[in-house]
C-alpha cells in the first residue's frame, strides 16, 4: 500500500431503495441536463412574496409590564379653601342725623330735669352701634329705657341722700365714700353684664363672664398698690383692666382672648408722662420770665391763663396719644377664637383730628360734638380689621344672664362704661 495512496471506498452491500416516479418527478433537474423534447415551455410559477413587515422597536418588541393591582385607591383629598378675605370695619353714620338726634336728647334732658336721659342713652348707643358694619352686618343695641330709668332714679337717690345727710352729718360723707368703693367692682362687672347682653351681631348676643373675686383685686387692692408705688404701677393696672374687660366677653360660644404685656404700656405711659413734664417745665419758664419782668409781683390771674391753656393743651395731646397706642396695642393681641383683628390707627392723624375736634366743638360752644364724635368713632372703626380664621357660622347662640341696669347707670355715673 502507497503511503500517499486516496482511500478507497468501502463497498455498501445493503442494495438501493426502489425510486418511485412521483420522487423522480419531484427532483429538480440539473441546469446541465438538457430538457426533454417532449417537456412543453411553460414559463415557471413565482410564488406570491410574504408582505415585508417593519422591524418593531425594542419598546414595542418588549411586553409591557403590568402593575400589580392596589389593595385600596388612593383617597382624594380635595384642596383646603383659602381663607376668607380681611374685613374692615365701616361707620355709615351721618353728622347731621346724630346732630338731630344729640340736640333732642340734650334738650328733653334738661326738660324733663334728666328723666329722659334714659333714653337719651339707648337711643345714642342704638345709633352708634347701628351704624358700624362687619361683614355685612351691623351691630344693635337693645336694652330698655325703662330698666335704664329705674338704675337712674336709683343712682339719684343714693347721691341725693349722701348730699343731704353729709351736710349735716359730715361722717356720713366717709361712709357713702367706703360704701361705694366696696360696691364699685360690682358695679363694674354689672355694667359690663348688662352692656354686653344688649349688644347683638348677626342674631347673636355678646356675653360677659363675670368675675367678682377677680374685680374686687382689680378695683380695691391694685390701686393701693398704684398709690404705694407712687404711680408707678399705673401702667400695669391699665394692661389687667383691659384684659378683664375684653378677655371675658363671648359672643356665642366664641371667646375672646387678649394677651399683653406691660412693657408697651409702660412704653406709651412714660412717652405721655414726658409729654406732661416738658408742658411743667414750659409753663415754669414762662412764670418766672413774668416774675423777672414784674419784678417779683405775682401774676394776676389773668396773666395765668396762656400758662394753664398749655398745660391743657399738652395734657390733652398726651391723652389722644395714650389712646391710639393702647388701640393698636389692644386689638392686635385680641381673638376671637382663631379669628383675628388688626388695628392700624396712626397716631399723629388721630391727634391732628381731635385737635380740630376740640377747636371747632370751642368755637361752636359745643354744637360740633356730635360732628366730632361722628369724625372720630369713623376713622378709628376704618383702621380697624376683621381677619376670620374660616366662616362665622359655626358660632351658636347660647343662654346669657341680663345683668344689671342699675349697674351699668352708676358705671357711667363714675366714669367706668366699659360697654364693648
Amino acid at each position: 500500500m502507497e503511503p500517499n495512496a486516496p482511500a478507497r471506498p468501502i463497498p455498501d452491500d445493503t442494495p438501493p431503495a426502489p425510486v418511485s416516479p412521483a420522487a423522480v418527478e419531484a427532483v429538480p433537474a440539473s441546469p446541465l441536463d438538457p430538457a426533454p423534447p417532449s417537456a412543453p415551455l411553460d414559463p415557471p410559477s413565482v410564488p406570491d412574496a410574504p408582505p415585508v413587515s417593519e422591524p418593531l422597536s425594542a419598546v414595542e418588541a418588549t411586553p409591557a409590564a403590568v402593575p400589580p393591582p392596589l389593595a385600596e385607591p388612593p383617597l382624594l383629598v380635595p384642596p383646603a379653601p383659602p381663607p376668607p378675605e380681611p374685613a374692615r370695619f365701616t361707620f355709615h353714620g351721618d353728622a347731621r342725623e346724630y346732630f338731630s338726634i344729640w340736640i333732642v336728647n340734650t334738650l328733653l334732658s334738661v326738660v324733663t330735669l334728666g328723666v329722659f336721659s334714659a333714653w337719651a342713652k339707648v337711643r345714642k348707643r342704638r345709633y352708634l352701634r347701628g351704624n358700624t358694619e362687619l361683614l355685612g352686618h351691623r351691630f344693635d343695641y337693645t336694652a330698655s329705657p325703662l330698666r335704664l330709668l329705674v338704675g337712674n332714679l336709683l343712682v339719684a337717690l343714693l347721691f341725693l341722700a349722701y348730699g343731704l345727710f353729709g351736710t349735716v352729718y359730715p361722717a356720713v360723707r366717709i361712709g357713702a365714700v367706703l360704701v361705694f368703693a366696696a360696691l364699685l367692682p360690682w358695679i363694674v362687672v354689672r355694667s359690663l353684664s348688662f352692656n354686653a347682653h344688649n349688644t347683638m351681631y348677626r342674631g347673636l348676643r355678646f356675653r360677659f363672664h363675670p368675675s367678682l373675686s377677680s374685680a374686687v383685686m382689680l378695683y380695691l387692692f391694685q390701686p393701693l398698690m398704684i398709690v404705694l408705688s407712687l404711680g408707678f404701677y399705673y401702667p400695669a393696672w391699665a394692661r389687667h383692666r383691659q384684659e378683664f374687660a375684653i378677655g371675658r366677653h363671648r359672643l356665642g360660644t366664641a371667646y375672646f382672648r387678649l394677651s399683653l404685656t406691660s412693657g408697651r404700656f409702660y412704653q406709651a405711659y412714660l412717652v405721655a408722662a414726658a409729654m406732661i413734664f416738658g408742658g411743667l417745665l414750659a409753663i415754669g419758664a414762662l412764670y418766672g420770665f413774668w416774675l423777672k419782668n414784674a419784678d417779683g409781683h405775682v401774676p394776676s390771674t389773668l396773666q395765668l391763663v396762656p400758662s394753664v391753656l398749655l398745660y391743657a393743651a399738652v395734657a390733652y395731646v398726651a391723652k389722644h396719644y395714650i389712646f391710639a397706642e393702647i388701640f393698636n396695642l389692644t386689638w392686635n393681641e385680641t381673638r376671637l377664637d382663631d379669628h383675628r383683628f388688626r388695628a392700624r390707627l396712626d397716631t399723629g392723624h388721630w391727634i391732628r383730628l381731635q385737635c380740630v375736634n376740640l377747636l371747632a366743638i370751642v368755637a361752636t360752644c359745643g354744637l360740633a360734638y356730635p360732628w366730632a364724635v361722628v369724625r372720630s368713632t369713623r376713622y378709628a372703626l376704618s383702621c380697624l380689621e376683621f381677619h376670620p380664621a374660616g366662616p362665622l357660622g359655626d358660632i351658636v347662640a347660647m343662654g346669657q344672664a341680663d345683668g344689671s341696669a342699675v349697674g351699668d347707670t352708676a358705671a357711667e355715673f363714675a366714669g367706668l362704661d366699659f360697654g364693648l
